[in-house]
């Protein structure tokens, strides 16, 4: 019996120990070096955040309406976001940051494991395409729909394995253009797809769009890890509109000509970055 106790009680020192030190480590890391680590690691892939982050009572960071930028514009921007280092998890050696961002009147929770088996699991729901910058900022375009996705990845001794679901409900683009080529209108969309993780690449399997009159699957291999948004895209749209679709935006589709791989079928090839695609 004194043997357990005794095991118990130093597995409580232990533990409150290594709250102790992150609690003091945390408190007397200042903010400014934070701040200047992340804009820098923005920074080598042309990206930019603000305003600067402030801690949090727990070991963590806050931000109040943060914006991630490009030379370009706002890509993404939330109301608010937070992320924390995860105390219970750390008692049992394993390192985990939690983060929770809300996008108008959605919400991304997003679970990343440094170290461990799960290095990621994601949820994401209600999240309106309309309040992300990046599809006018990049592609010029108007979208609307509302987004909903999950997934697990784990880590192995082979890598990143997992998939991610999505669906977007009322899915609709119009002035999608990429390079020289635009994209046809559509509204009201149903649409889902998954996203990949196969030992550390990542590739979108065919992420279907189906409306009146006209059905589109876009599918490819996704630039992901430190320099994501500087590599090569390699990624496939198929378009496949019934007579009166084509019909009703005749002048699109005849810029589309070059891309008909069959009558009816049109195989269009996007390429540059994930920051300037392309339709090469």
């Amino acid at each position: 019996m004194m043997s357990r106790q005794r095991l118990l009680r130093g597995a409580g020192l232990f533990a409150a120990g290594i709250c102790l030190f992150v609690a003091f480590t945390y408190l007397l890391f200042p903010t400014g070096r934070i701040n200047g680590v992340i804009a820098q690691v923005l920074a080598d892939q042309g990206l930019s955040l603000s305003p600067d982050a402030r801690k949090t009572l727990l070991p963590g960071l806050y931000w109040n309406k943060p914006q991630l930028s490009s030379e370009q514009g706002a890509l993404v921007r939330c109301d608010r976001l937070k992320v924390r280092l995860e105390l219970l998890p750390l008692l049992a050696g394993r390192v985990l940051l939690g983060a929770a961002a809300a996008i108008g009147p959605g919400r991304l929770d997003l679970e990343y494991g440094i170290t461990g088996a799960k290095a990621m699991d994601l949820k994401a729901e209600g999240i309106v395409l309309s309040d992300i910058p990046f599809f006018k900022t990049v592609l010029g375009a108007t979208a609307g729909g509302i987004l909903w996705s999950e997934g697990i990845v784990r880590r192995s001794a082979k890598g990143l394995n997992g998939e991610l679901k999505l669906e977007v409900k009322q899915l609709a683009f119009s002035g999608v253009k990429l390079g020289v080529f635009p994209l046809p209108d559509v509204n009201d969309l149903s649409s889902q797809g998954m996203l990949r993780v196969t030992n550390g690449r990542l590739r979108l399997e065919s992420f279907t769009l189906q409306g009146e009159g006209i059905y589109m699957r876009l599918s490819g291999d996704i630039p992901s890890g430190n320099n994501a948004v500087s590599q090569p895209l390699n990624m496939t749209l198929e378009i496949m509109p019934k007579p009166e679709f084509l019909e009703k935006q005749k002048l699109v589709f005849m810029l589309l000509t070059k891309f008909m791989a069959s009558p009816g079928v049109y195989r269009v090839p996007i390429r540059g970055t994930l920051l300037k695609p392309v339709v090469q």
